[in-house]
């Protein structure tokens, strides 16, 4: 007896007892009859992004267009490398849909990415994939501009992700009210840490509207700055 109150002992001190089991997670809830395939649908705005900016992504979990709830959706993405997808599918974020079924996250992709939503057996519902769609990662590029005279302007700017030895070209447009397309009136090179600098030679009789874009990679679509309307050269 003795003996068995000392192992006993042992076996609580050592921790061999069952520790409480946590409580489950909710399985995922909803839908109506019949019993048709659920319906996964996702949203990406904007589909276009610069320099590494998150784009939102949302979407509905249904089933005849009832709510599923407490559903785990995960947000897929994978590159696109000239405009092919490439690598494997990757989960980059998860999202719980609310009481109306409806889902919510955002994604940062830093290159041009193809996405799905995908949503793994859980409970009644089966594994439910959504639609494919991409979202580009543009290349933001930026442009200031000064005069500091003999008709001349300065431009300087920066991009994201960093550009090395790229060419920038300088375009021009009309006036607000007047465009007409973009006319390529001169061009630089960054510098090894992406930015770029240099000074042109202009009209000084001429109002001029300015902005900067580089043509894409394999990896990210081209980019433009902002405009910069009503440049006017000093003497």
């Amino acid at each position: 007896m003795r003996a068995r109150q000392i192992l006993s002992t042992v076996a609580i001190a050592g921790g061999l007892l069952a520790a409480p089991a946590l409580p489950a997670q909710a399985a995922p809830s909803g839908g109506c009859a019949p019993a048709n395939a659920p319906v996964l649908s996702m949203i990406i705005n904007p589909t276009t992004v610069r320099g590494a900016a998150a784009a939102t992504i949302k979407g509905a979990f249904k089933q005849n267009s009832c709510a599923i709830t407490n559903a785990k959706v995960h947000v897929q993405s994978r590159p696109l490398v000239n405009g092919k997808p490439a690598g494997s599918w990757k989960t980059v974020a998860v999202a719980t849909t609310n009481a109306n079924g409806v889902w919510k996250t955002s994604l940062a992709p830093g290159v041009n990415v193809r996405v799905r939503a995908v949503f793994p057996q859980a409970g009644a519902f089966p594994r439910t994939v959504s639609s494919v769609q991409t979202l580009l990662d543009a290349i933001r590029i930026t442009m200031h501009t000064t005069t500091p005279g003999s008709c001349k302007i300065h431009f300087t700017g920066t991009t994201t992700p960093v550009q090395a030895n790229r060419v920038v070209h300088i375009q021009s447009r009309g006036a607000k009210g007047h465009f007409q397309g973009w006319t390529n009136i001169g061009s630089t090179m960054t510098h090894s840490d992406g930015t770029y600098s240099t000074t042109a030679a202009a009209d000084c009789a001429t109002t001029y509207n300015l902005r900067a874009h580089i043509s894409g990679t394999s990896t990210n679509a081209p980019g433009n700055s902002g405009t910069t309307f009503g440049i006017k050269p000093q003497h």
